[in-house]
Formats: structure tokens, C-alpha cells, sequence
């Protein structure tokens, strides 16, 4: 495989550089391997690492701005995102190993491609211009079990569950210039008709994420059940954030990953929570409700259950 390799070192100059079949990358954690696996065959890759514009961690009046070419890494440790938007470091932390959180950057993790064992190993399902959701009759112990169209794939971002959570925003930019987008609006689950996994347009790139400023009484936290110890993509994963109001919890945010296409919300259980005490003694009250409305396939019913003891270690962690 032949391409050409292009070094732009402003946005609107990798913005014009994509065109004929061009992919943008700057880790490349998973263009290369789609281009390995014979996913993607672009005619020409536009690094992107020689941008300054897109790093960088910068917080301000309004919360903080992180560039979309941060690295994993640069996110779980920076001391402020720590103690101000624990979930997010959290997530940023457990979403890979060290070698690829050093260079995969916060861009390409939440514009990553699925990771449904079909599509990766060259089934011709919907993903792929095909006309069969193959994880639906087959393999789907990893598959989704709520918020599904005719694909059945789960989004493997760690981070997007909780920028969802921080009511965050990504900014966007591409030839029709720049536009700001809820990060609860961002992703969407593909269907036979539109294959997409968010609402970038084919020449939009995601520049930057913005997080509002978080009360001094905000607590969050992130965790995720995996097969292995570490570094794999969830099973199922939580994120929540809640502040304390004069012991009581208001503005909860509860947001699972690894059970839809997309970082899924609980809104019903965060109204819930609106008003309690702030007590570790609230998990043990009652039944929690978790994916009420899911729809299990044939081998992942497990996912209900291992979200709702999820969700009560979570709660325990964050209000302990």
C-alpha cells in the first residue's frame, strides 16, 4: 500500500489537506491498525502532531479547555483535572495501557472506530457496507443491551462517559467553519442508513473539548469492570458526578459505558439521587433501577446486573 504523508502546521491547513481519501492522525493507536486490517486504505495520511493549537490544557474563567491532541497520559495526571474532574482523569487513566495512553490523544479516542469483533476481522456487516448486524445472532457477550439501532456495537471511549458526565463540550472545525457541540449530542448510534458513530461531517475535526468550571462541592468518580485487570475496553463502565448542597446531592450525573453506541445516561436515577442526603447509606436503600428499558441479546444479560453493582461501588466511592 502506497499514500502520500502530509505535515500541516495549522488547523485550516489540515482541514485542506483532507481531501481525495485523506485520514488525519496524530497517535495513529487506531488508523494504523485499521489500515493493517484493511478498514481503511487512505491515499494519504495528515499528521497532525506539528499543530500547536491543538494542545494543551488551559483552564479559565469559564472551567477548561484541553486540545485535541492531549495525550491520555498528560489528562490523568495533571494535578487540577485530578482534583477538580477526578472522573475524567479516572477514565483517562484505566482507558488503555501506558505505552498507548504516552501517545493516543483525547481527539482520536473519542473519533475512534468500533471495536466489534466482526468489524475488525472482516465481516461485511453494516459497519462496513454490508447488510447484517453479525453480533446480533452471533458472538455478543461485548455487545450492546440498551439505546441500539440495527447495529448492536458499543462506543469504547473511557474518556466520552465522562466528559457526558461534566456536561462538556467538543469544538469542531471544518470547512464550514467552527461549531460547538454538547458532548451528549456528539455521538449516535449507527443504523443501516447512516453508519456513522458521532455527528462530525466528513471534513470536520474535533479541536478541543471544553469543561465547565465545577463547584468546590462537585464529586465524581469512574469505574470500569473489564475481563482482565487492566487495560482492556469495558464490559461496563460508570461515571458519575454529583455536588453536595448542605448535605444533600443536587445536579447528579450518572453515565454508563460498554452497555451502548453511545455513552448512555440514567436520568432516571440521577432525578433519584436529586434531593438525598449525601450518605454512603443511600446505596443500600432500595432497589436500583439500572438500564430499566434494556434489551438484552442472547449472551450479555450480564451487563445489567454487573452495571447496577457497579453503579452502587461508584455511589459508595463518591459519597464515602
Amino acid at each position: 500500500m502506497s499514500f502520500e504523508l502530509a505535515f500541516p502546521e495549522t488547523i485550516d491547513d489540515a482541514i485542506a489537506a483532507r481531501e481525495n481519501g485523506a485520514r488525519w492522525f496524530a497517535g495513529g493507536t487506531d488508523l494504523i491498525p485499521e489500515i493493517k486490517m484493511g478498514i481503511a486504505s487512505p491515499a494519504r495520511l495528515v499528521n497532525l502532531k506539528r499543530i500547536d493549537a491543538l494542545r494543551g490544557i488551559q483552564e479559565n474563567a469559564d472551567g477548561v479547555r484541553i486540545g485535541a491532541l492531549t495525550t491520555l497520559t498528560e489528562i490523568a495526571e495533571h494535578p487540577r483535572l485530578r482534583e477538580k474532574y477526578r472522573a475524567l482523569a479516572q477514565a483517562c487513566d484505566v482507558s488503555a495501557s501506558p505505552q498507548i495512553r504516552n501517545v493516543g490523544t483525547l481527539g482520536g479516542n473519542l473519533n475512534q472506530s468500533s471495536r466489534c469483533a466482526y468489524y475488525r476481522n472482516g465481516f461485511d456487516c453494516f459497519l462496513r457496507g454490508g447488510s447484517k448486524c453479525f453480533a446480533r445472532e452471533g458472538e455478543n457477550r461485548e455487545s450492546a443491551v440498551i439505546g441500539y439501532r440495527d447495529c448492536v456495537h458499543v462506543h469504547p471511549s473511557d474518556p466520552a462517559n465522562a466528559l457526558v458526565a461534566f456536561d462538556a463540550q467538543i469544538v469542531v472545525r471544518g470547512g464550514a467553519g467552527e461549531r460547538v457541540i454538547a458532548a451528549r449530542d456528539f455521538f449516535r448510534a449507527p443504523d443501516a442508513k447512516d453508519t456513522r458513530m458521532n455527528v462530525l461531517e466528513r471534513d470536520e475535526m474535533i479541536i478541543a473539548v471544553l469543561l465547565p468550571r465545577m463547584s468546590e462541592n462537585t464529586r465524581s468518580v469512574y469505574l470500569k469492570a473489564m475481563d482482565r485487570a487492566a487495560w482492556t475496553f469495558a464490559l461496563v463502565s460508570v461515571a458519575i458526578k454529583l455536588e453536595i448542597q448542605n448535605s444533600h446531592i443536587e445536579n447528579a450525573r450518572i453515565v454508563f459505558g460498554g452497555v451502548a453506541p453511545t455513552p448512555w445516561q440514567e436520568f432516571r436515577i440521577a432525578e433519584t439521587l436529586s434531593g438525598k442526603n449525601a450518605d454512603a447509606d443511600l446505596v443500600t436503600q432500595g432497589e436500583w433501577e439500572v438500564l430499566a428499558d434494556a434489551q438484552p441479546l442472547a449472551h450479555n444479560r450480564y451487563k445489567v446486573r454487573l452495571a447496577r453493582g457497579l453503579l452502587k461501588r461508584a455511589l459508595r466511592e463518591c459519597l464515602g
